[in-house]
C-alpha cells in the first residue's frame, strides 16, 4: 500500500499534503458560500415544485464533510507524520461519510430528475423528508457498520493510518472497495444513464408508441425543426433543466476517475508514483469548488418551474406506423383559449394557470388547427388530449 515510509512525511510529501489541504480549504469556503447563497437567496421558484434544493443542499453538506476530513491533514503536516488516535479515527470516519454522502446525493439528484422529467410524476413534501431521512441514514449506517460490526481485533483498527492520512486501514481492503469506491462508481454510472434517458425523452428522441412500447427515434436534420417547434416554450424548459443538471454527475465522474485509477492500480500491485497519487487526491479535493463553479455558471439558465406545464400531465405517444411522423408534442392540450388556440394547464404559484400558444409567442398563422394528413405533426396522438380542432 502506498504511503509515507515509517508513517513520517518527507519534505516532498509534506509539501504535497499541504497543497491538498489548501484545495480542501478552497472547497470548504466554496461550499459554505454556496450554502449561504441558497439560504439567504433561495431559488424560490424551485422549492415548491421539486426537491432539488434539499437534495443539492445535502450534496453540499457531503462536500463539506469531505473537505473537513481533508483539512485534518494539516495536523499531520504540523507533526510531520500520521499518528493513530481519536483524531485519526475521526478523520477516517468523516472522510468516508463525505465520500459516501456525495455518491448517495449525486444519485438521489439523478433519480429525482428522472422522476420529475421522465416519469413526470408529482412530488410531495412527505417524499422529500423521506428521501432526506433515508439518504442520511444510509450514510451513517455505512460509516458505523465498520467499527461496530466488521472490525476484528485480529485485523487491527478499522479506521487508522492509511497512506498519507487516516481512512479505512489496509487490513480491510474489501471494505475500502465495497463500502466506498464501488458506491462512487455505481453512483456516477447510474446517474449518467438516468440523465441520458431524461435528455433523450425531453428532446423527443425517446418515444412511447400507442402500444406502450419505448423506442429511440432519430429525426433527420431537415425535420428537426419540428421537434423544436412542437416544444416551443413548453418542453424547452425541461430540456434546458436536464441539460444543466446532467453536468453534476459528469463533474463528479471527472473528479473520481484519477483517484480511482490510482487506488485500483495500487491494489493490483503496481507502483504508483507518489506525484500521481497526490495529483489525483488534489483534484478530488476540489469537489466543493467545482460544484460552486458549476452552480454559478448555470444558475441563470434554470427556468422558472412555476411557468412550465404540470409534470403529472400525460406524455404524448407517437404512431410510428405513419411515415410522416417526425416530432412529438411533449404535453397534452387540454383546452382552447378565446382565440381558438390550443392551451395547456401549468402549475403556477397561485394554482393552475392556463398558457396558450398565442401567449407564448407562437404565431397563429403558423398554427393551422386543421392539420393536413401530410403534416408530420398530424401523426401525433395523445393519451387524453383534446382533438386539434377548436370547438365550432
Amino acid at each position: 500500500m502506498y504511503g509515507p515510509s515509517a508513517t513520517s512525511y518527507t519534505s516532498f510529501e509534506r509539501g504535497f499534503v499541504s497543497a491538498i489541504v489548501g484545495a480542501a480549504l478552497l472547497s470548504a469556503f466554496s461550499v459554505i458560500s454556496l450554502l449561504s447563497i441558497n439560504y439567504f437567496r433561495p431559488p424560490s421558484h424551485l422549492g415548491d415544485y421539486t426537491h432539488i434544493p434539499v437534495l443539492f443542499g445535502s450534496l453540499l453538506v457531503s462536500n463539506l464533510l469531505q473537505s473537513t476530513g481533508t483539512i485534518v491533514n494539516a495536523r499531520w503536516v504540523s507533526l510531520g507524520k500520521v499518528s493513530s488516535g481519536t483524531l485519526c479515527s475521526f478523520q477516517g470516519g468523516i472522510k468516508q461519510a463525505g465520500n459516501v454522502g456525495t455518491a448517495v446525493w449525486t444519485f438521489m439528484l439523478a433519480m429525482h430528475a428522472f422522476r420529475l422529467l421522465f416519469l413526470r410524476t408529482r412530488v410531495s413534501r412527505r417524499s422529500k423528508w423521506l428521501l432526506l431521512g433515508l439518504g442520511w441514514f444510509f450514510v451513517v449506517f455505512v460509516v458505523a457498520i465498520g467499527p461496530l460490526a466488521i472490525k476484528k481485533k485480529t485485523r487491527g483498527p478499522y479506521f487508522g493510518p492509511a497512506g498519507f492520512w487516516c481512512w479505512i486501514t489496509k487490513q480491510y481492503p474489501a471494505e475500502q472497495i465495497c463500502l466506498e469506491y464501488m458506491m462512487e462508481w455505481m453512483s456516477a454510472f447510474l446517474s449518467f444513464l438516468l440523465y441520458v434517458a431524461v435528455l433523450l425523452r425531453v428532446r423527443g428522441n425517446l418515444i412511447q408508441d400507442a402500444t406502450g412500447k419505448w423506442s429511440l427515434r432519430w429525426v433527420p436534420r431537415s425535420e428537426s425543426w419540428q421537434l423544436s417547434f412542437a416544444r416551443d416554450y413548453l418542453d424547452s424548459c425541461t430540456v434546458k433543466m436536464a441539460a444543466i443538471i446532467v453536468w453534476y454527475p459528469v463533474i463528479y465522474t471527472v473528479l473520481i476517475v484519477p483517484i480511482s485509477i490510482a487506488r485500483f492500480a495500487s491494489y493490483a500491485g503496481a507502483q504508483v508514483p507518489v506525484a500521481v497519487t497526490f495529483l489525483a487526491d488534489f483534484i478530488f479535493a476540489l469537489g466543493g469548488f467545482a460544484n460552486l463553479m458549476l452552480f454559478l455558471g448555470t444558475r441563470r439558465f434554470i427556468p422558472d418551474v412555476s411557468t412550465i406545464p404540470d409534470f403529472s400531465m400525460p406524455r404524448s405517444r407517437v404512431d410510428k406506423g405513419s411515415p410522416q411522423a417526425a416530432g412529438i408534442t411533449p404535453y397534452v392540450f387540454t383546452s382552447w383559449d378565446a382565440e381558438g388556440m390550443p392551451s395547456v394547464k401549468t402549475a403556477g404559484s397561485d394554482g393552475e394557470v392556463t398558457v396558450s400558444w398565442s401567449e407564448v409567442g407562437v404565431n397563429s398563422e403558423m398554427q393551422d388547427p386543421n392539420l393536413s394528413a401530410s403534416s408530420p405533426l398530424s401523426a401525433v396522438s395523445h393519451e387524453s388530449a383534446q382533438p386539434l380542432n377548436p370547438p365550432r
